[in-house]
């Protein structure tokens, strides 16, 4: 998805963005079955052969985050075990010590242990904080060169899947829709495809095998084109559950499978693509998709809005928790 920016919810005069999205989501239909699929481009395919001569090792996976989450989601989680998971790791620990500082939380005194810097976040709200920590990794860059290649491309792509993330699981926690732990690691994960894909580009680019001056839009489509495949297969490579590797498999697919639930695929789907449809240039790649999605959760304009009003929230918010 496109990061949502921060803008005036009704400007004067004339419809407000959220109006001139619910009318495209409530426009005419634009198919009912899936597109056949496009031809492979040839540079997609070269992305794709690199990617498959430098995968992931399993090892490379920041397994904490999953561990992170799977404290959280559970009823009665003791502080002191969310201490002494995310303690010993002194990036998180030092991160959640600036947020709890921060004027996202500051409330006059200053939090100097990070047992009151988690009851003062909250024990969901600091899950969630670490979890992206521990998964910020998987979109740095080896060396400089390769973050100079695409600098603009890095940082927004982790703030737009964090956006996703925090926006996906507020949304699932406020209206009972799926687990919000299962749906935010979802939302983390869903497109990392885009990331691995990236860096390969970027690899093919520095060897000189690709011409650095791609047009932005070509490399946007490259992304869409070869990600899923790339990300399902990148989650597999790490061993994660099956769930995942399922929601990342589907969140593109128009046609989801009968007679399963697949709720918490509608919610990734629906959060991406309204924010998607929010970024620049109103992206309708997943249109349709969103419109399924919205109608399976049974969604109305006013609760629409309110997702709206979350989604530019929550990127603000993110952009405040994981600055450059």
């Amino acid at each position: 998805m496109s990061a949502p920016l921060p803008g005036p919810e009704s400007p004067q005069g004339g419809e407000s963005p959220f109006d001139a999205i619910w009318a495209q989501l409530i426009g005419p239909e634009i198919g009912t079955t899936q597109a056949p699929p496009e031809k492979q481009s040839p540079l997609a395919d070269r992305v794709r052969a690199h990617f498959t001569r430098n995968k992931p090792a399993p090892s490379s996976f920041p397994a904490l985050a999953i561990q992170i989450m799977d404290l959280v989601s559970q009823p009665e989680v003791e502080i002191h075990e969310l201490l002494k998971t995310i303690g010993p790791d002194p990036a998180i620990s030092a991160h959640l010590m600036r947020v709890a500082n921060s004027a996202l939380y500051h409330r006059g005194q200053d939090v100097l242990d990070l047992r009151t810097a988690v009851m003062k976040i909250g024990v969901r709200g600091v899950g969630e904080i670490a979890a992206g920590v521990a998964g910020r990794s998987l979109f740095d860059v080896a060396v400089r060169v390769e973050y100079e290649t695409f600098p603009d491309r890095w940082q927004k792509l982790f703030l737009a899947t964090m956006t996703t993330a925090f926006a996906a699981s507020q949304f699932s926690f406020e209206q009972h829709h799926g687990r919000p732990d299962r749906i935010f690691l979802g939302g983390m994960f869903v497109d990392i495809g885009k990331t691995l894909a990236l860096r390969s580009l970027a690899r093919l680019i520095m060897a000189g095998q690709v011409n650095p001056e791609l047009p932005s839009a070509e490399v946007d489509a490259l992304l869409e084109e070869v990600h899923t495949e790339i990300g399902c297969e990148a989650l597999g490579i790490w061993g994660l559950p099956s769930r995942l590797v399922d929601l990342c498999r589907r969140q593109h697919e128009v046609l989801l499978p009968e007679g399963e639930d697949c709720t918490e695929t509608h919610v990734l789907r629906l959060v991406d693509g309204l924010g998607r449809l929010m970024g620049e240039g109103g992206d309708t790649t997943d249109l349709e998709q969103t419109r399924r999605s919205l109608e399976a959760l049974h969604m109305d304009r006013v609760r629409m809005r309110m997702l709206h009003h979350t989604l530019l929230t929550q990127g603000t918010r993110v952009a405040l928790l994981y600055p450059a």
